[in-house]
This record gives structure tokens, C-alpha cells and sequence, in this order.
């Protein structure tokens, strides 16, 4: 028995100290990011990105595509994969604080491990010209006195635009009338011909169109002005409590290594903050807002539990 226990023991420690020198040597050979997403612009930042963080880690940092099911189906790749630190995700983080409330999946909140935040959107809401409303006090005004005869168009029903905006109906106590679309790029264009009243989505989406003035602005959904948009007020601003703004980052397999995830934050910081990406968030109206990975998972289990509360109560149908 003393043999048995003592060999087992030594097997434990061997297998540690294997682990050990495996991270001490990371990394050692290229380094896989699954994008959950089909190719555009998250995909074009991951590569951006990636071909930084080459530079820094001294290992080719390769990008590759998995969409599907919101995100979930790259989410779930990298969940599953070995946490070595050569499988990474990037996505933005309602893969792993939104996702998983709203149906079964083979991953959870615990199964990603978060590396560091990018950069955060902002997302932005905006009404059609001719609206009753050019700011959000008028618009909470006007909502209540004509309940659901607001309308406004999303991504589609379940995704990111939809919560946003029966979010906000419900921080400002209103009703609003949702019409979902195949992607925030038709629901902007039934806006801009005045078809709906309101569209929510991403700077890149919304500001061009309220510069050339065929849609106003009304608000960004961050919790404080950023620099991609500092003439519209937050929802905050406006009296409306409520801020979410989309956190863009990376994320490993849990278990992967700290100092793994270290060496790997450290080079997201640097590349961050490269000529060649912050040139590429900028032209792409995105705010770069690193965080490494303490601060960042402190941000997601915050946004976890807001999601875990609010998701039970808003009309998904």
C-alpha cells in the first residue's frame, strides 16, 4: 500500500512539474484565436490584434472564424479545448455573461477564463428624422404618454440590440414596439427611411449616418462619454440608470496556467496599444480601454449577475 501511495504521489508531481516547465516554455509553437463570428470587423481587430501579439509572444498568433449560434459555437470550441494557452477567444462578452441565461449550452460562466478586455464599443441608439424626440428626456416623455407606439428595430430577436433596448424600456419605464431585422445594418437603413423610430447598435453604425444627418443620436450605452463619441451623452447623463456597454476581449479555456494567462495579457496590453491597432479601432469608431485579467473578470461577473437578473424579466417572444 505504501508503494502504491507512494508511487501515486510521485506520478502527481511528476505531472505538475511537466505543467510547470510547460508553462515556464509557453509559449512554444503557434497560438490558435477562434473569432465566433462570420468575417468583418471583430474578425479584422482580431487580426490586427494578433498580428501584434506575434511580435511580442515571438509565435505566430493565427485568427480563425467559427460562427454560428450567436457566438456560442466558437464559445463552446475554446471552452472545450485543452487550457494550454494556444486556444484563445475573441468575442465580445456576451458570449459568456448573456449566452448561457438564454438556453442550455455544453459551457458556462466558469468554463472561459478571461485573459484581457480590448476595448469597449460604444453602442449607440439613435431615432429617424421627424421623430417627436431629439433627445432621450423627450423620448421617455413621448413613450409615456403613447405606450408601445415607439418603435424600434435590433439585430434580431434575443441579440444584443433587443436586450439593450428593452433594457432601457424598462430602467426608463417605458414601452417600446420591436420589429427585428437580419442585422443591425437593415435595421439602420429601415431607420434612416423613417420606417422605424429608433435603431440601436455599434458607433460604427450609427455615427456616420447622424453625421451625414440622416439619423440623430441620442445617447451611448457606456457608463461614461468616450472619446469615439464625445458630443452624445449617456443614457446615465440623461436620466435613465442604465449603462452596457460591449466589452471586446480575450478569453482562454478554464485552467489554463496564471502565469499563462499573464503572458498573454501582457502582450494584449502591448499590442493595445500599437500604432497599427489603435489606428485600426479609431478609423472603426471603437474605444481601445484595456484591462488585464483581474480587472476584467471583475467587470464580467458584475455584468453576469446584471444579465442573471435582467433576462428573466424582458419579452424576448
Amino acid at each position: 500500500m505504501r508503494k502504491t501511495i507512494t508511487g501515486l504521489l510521485a506520478g502527481a508531481a511528476l505531472a505538475l512539474g511537466v505543467t510547470a516547465a510547460a508553462a515556464q516554455d509557453y509559449p512554444s509553437r503557434a497560438i490558435t484565436i477562434i473569432v465566433p463570428y462570420s468575417p468583418g470587423s471583430t474578425d479584422t481587430m482580431a487580426r490586427t490584434l494578433a498580428e501584434e501579439m506575434s511580435k511580442e509572444l515571438g509565435q505566430p498568433v493565427v485568427v480563425e472564424t467559427r460562427p454560428g449560434a450567436g457566438g456560442t459555437v466558437g464559445g463552446a470550441a475554446v471552452a472545450s479545448a485543452d487550457p494550454d494557452g494556444y486556444t484563445l477567444l475573441f468575442a465580445v462578452s456576451s458570449v459568456q455573461t448573456v449566452a448561457p441565461h438564454q438556453r442550455e449550452l455544453p459551457y458556462g460562466f466558469d468554463d472561459l477564463a478571461p485573459v484581457a478586455r480590448v476595448a469597449v464599443g460604444p453602442n449607440m441608439m439613435a431615432a429617424r428624422n421627424g421623430a417627436p424626440f431629439s433627445t432621450i428626456e423627450e423620448l421617455v416623455a413621448f413613450a409615456k404618454e403613447n405606450p408601445g407606439a415607439v418603435s424600434y428595430g435590433s439585430a434580431g430577436t434575443g441579440g444584443a440590440t433587443h436586450i439593450a433596448a428593452e433594457a432601457f424600456a424598462r430602467a426608463a419605464g417605458i414601452e417600446l414596439f420591436h420589429i427585428p431585422f437580419n442585422g443591425v445594418t437593415p435595421a439602420v437603413a429601415a431607420t434612416v427611411a423613417g420606417d422605424v423610430d429608433l435603431v440601436l447598435g455599434f458607433a460604427s453604425a450609427i455615427l456616420p449616418q447622424d453625421e451625414g444627418g440622416n439619423l440623430v443620436a441620442l445617447a451611448q450605452l457606456s457608463a461614461e462619454r468616450t472619446a469615439v463619441a464625445p458630443d452624445t451623452p449617456t443614457l446615465m447623463e440623461s436620466g435613465v440608470d442604465l449603462a452596457l456597454p460591449p466589452n471586446t476581449g480575450l478569453w482562454a479555456p478554464a485552467g489554463t496556467p496564471e502565469d499563462v494567462i499573464a503572458t498573454l495579457s501582457a502582450a494584449v496590453e502591448t499590442a493595445a496599444a500599437s500604432e497599427s491597432f489603435t489606428t485600426f479601432t479609431t478609423s472603426g469608431l471603437t474605444a481601445v480601454d484595456y484591462a488585464d485579467s483581474a480587472a476584467f473578470t471583475e467587470v464580467l461577473k458584475a455584468e453576469d449577475a446584471f444579465f442573471a437578473e435582467l433576462l428573466p424579466t424582458l419579452n424576448m417572444e
